[in-house]
């Protein structure tokens, strides 16, 4: 004969607590954070999507797009303004010898003219790395193709090259007033500093041109 089932049976069978059990918030995140860890974006795009529609992000849209196209201009005119000043300073400085300080003074204005934009060039190239970085994360941390290291390292040049600039001026403006006299060392580096960036933004210019060029292809 079979025994029946009593209620002290009961107490000796483990039945699965589930059916009242209630579900917390707590619960509910650890799942999730389970699911995203199996299936969720990248950290990536974690960073990307998690801005939201700000002053910042507008901004760095917009030079993203229309950016290194001003850059560039800025680069030309100031590349064709530095040409122009290295004769009037040479020949203004043999003029002033003989007391005409007119041409000395035109290539002195032209010089300081070339200065602010590579000024402004170098605020607004600072600006959008810092927008990029915050992003993007830092340089060479894409998905390793060869167009992905050739864009971060030239964007990592131009930040260089704009912060060198930067510091160095500010550092002999500095030494300038405080001091009285500059080293040689710091002002071959500007100028040298003065000389890359646009270069450089010319550089990034004419690869994206070609990339564009090929991609159409």
């Amino acid at each position: 004969m079979e025994k029946s089932v009593t209620e002290a049976d009961f107490g000796r069978v483990s039945l699965p607590k589930t059916r009242n059990r209630k579900y917390t918030g707590d619960d509910r995140s650890a799942g999730m954070t389970d699911d995203a860890s199996t299936s969720g974006p990248s950290p990536e795009v974690d960073r990307a999507t998690s801005h939201p529609n700000t002053y910042s992000d507008r901004a760095y849209t917009w030079l993203s797009r229309n950016g290194l196209y001003i850059w560039a201009g800025i680069s030309i005119v100031a590349i064709a303004l530095g040409a122009l000043a290295i004769p009037l300073l040479a020949f203004g400085s043999l003029a002033a010898i003989g007391g005409e300080e007119s041409i000395l003074a035109g290539g002195t204005a032209i010089v300081l003219l070339c200065t602010v934009l590579l000024l402004g060039l170098a605020v607004v190239l600072l600006s959008y790395a810092y927008l990029e970085v915050d992003r993007r994360g830092v340089p060479f941390v894409g998905d390793g193709s060869a167009r992905t290291l050739a864009y971060d390292g030239i964007r990592t040049i131009e930040t260089v090259a704009a912060g060198t600039f930067i510091g160095g001026l500010l550092t002999m403006l500095g030494l300038a007033v405080s001091v009285g006299d500059i080293p040689t060392i710091l002002s071959v580096t500007v100028v040298a500093a003065a000389i890359g960036l646009p270069v450089t933004v010319l550089v990034h210019a004419a690869g994206h041109f070609a990339l564009f060029v090929v991609d159409t292809v």
